[in-house]
């Protein structure tokens, strides 16, 4: 047993590869975990609930929606037979995050207009970025998670820059004060809100196309999977619906974890 079990097994990422307790949205996971290889049918299952190229971010925003849902009805009774010493119901609410870009150092040099193409049903929430000034005449922009980098040569008109893209996202724009030194480096995060393909009905409507294959690997035919897909398929009401899923996919994970 594991404190926060279901939803360490519902996350599924290996206790070494968290990030730091300050991390947006971060929750204990038990040293030792390690992340559970899953059938295809249940990756399936997996990329529906949290997208096709979640990041950390993305992927504790989405848990922290979803154990929410499972602690709002009766069935939280099997979120805590796996182990019922919690703590992430003592969290502050992840809508009230400081969202948008940091810059260090934030010195004032740096104007950004647009918004990067996070947020969507990638689930995705934040990028970052190296911007450096090399000579007078350029600007250097690295994206680390893409490891891509571009150098540009904007004109410089009443002592700014002209507008130029941050690498990986054309929607997401920057100009730079002429006045700042050359060789000065500035490091830029940015953590999006959520859009409407990362919501809890965008998502359930994602779940219900996943195919014959991953269904049933998502519901066997014996208990509690029955219980689980009865309250999928025959309950009116969303949190329902969506405990019976996500229940389904984390006792599946268990029983590989612990079978396997």
């Amino acid at each position: 047993m594991l404190p926060n079990q279901a939803r360490t097994l519902l996350l599924n990422i290996s206790s070494i590869a968290q990030p730091d307790a300050t991390f947006y949205g971060q929750e204990y996971v038990a040293p030792g975990y390690s992340a559970v290889t899953l059938p295809s049918g249940l990756q399936t299952v997996r990329r529906a609930l949290f997208g096709g190229d979640p990041d950390m971010a993305g992927l504790n925003y989405t848990v922290w929606q979803y154990m929410r849902i499972l602690h709002s009805t009766e069935f939280r009774e099997y979120v805590l037979a796996l182990d019922d010493r919690i703590t992430y119901l003592n969290r502050n609410s992840l809508v009230d995050a400081a969202y948008g870009p940091t810059v260090d150092p934030d010195d004032g040099a740096l104007q950004f207009a647009g918004t990067p193409d996070l947020g969507d049903a990638s689930g995705r929430l934040g990028d970052r970025w190296q911007i450096t000034r090399p000579t007078p005449a350029s600007v250097t922009i690295l994206n680390y998670r893409l490891g891509r980098q571009e150098t540009y040569f904007p004109a410089f008109v009443g002592g700014v820059s002209d507008y130029i893209p941050m690498v990986g996202h054309t929607t997401y724009i920057v100009r730079i004060l002429e006045d700042y030194a050359v060789g000065t480096a500035w490091q830029v995060k940015y953590l999006a809100e959520t859009g409407i393909d990362m919501d809890i009905i965008s998502r359930a409507a994602q779940l219900s196309k996943i195919g014959a294959e991953a269904y049933v690997a998502l519901f066997p035919s014996r208990e509690p999977y029955k219980l689980f897909k009865e309250l999928w398929e025959h309950h009116i009401l969303l949190p329902y619906k969506l405990s019976g899923a996500l229940l389904a996919l984390i006792y599946q994970t268990e029983e590989i974890r612990v079978g396997g």
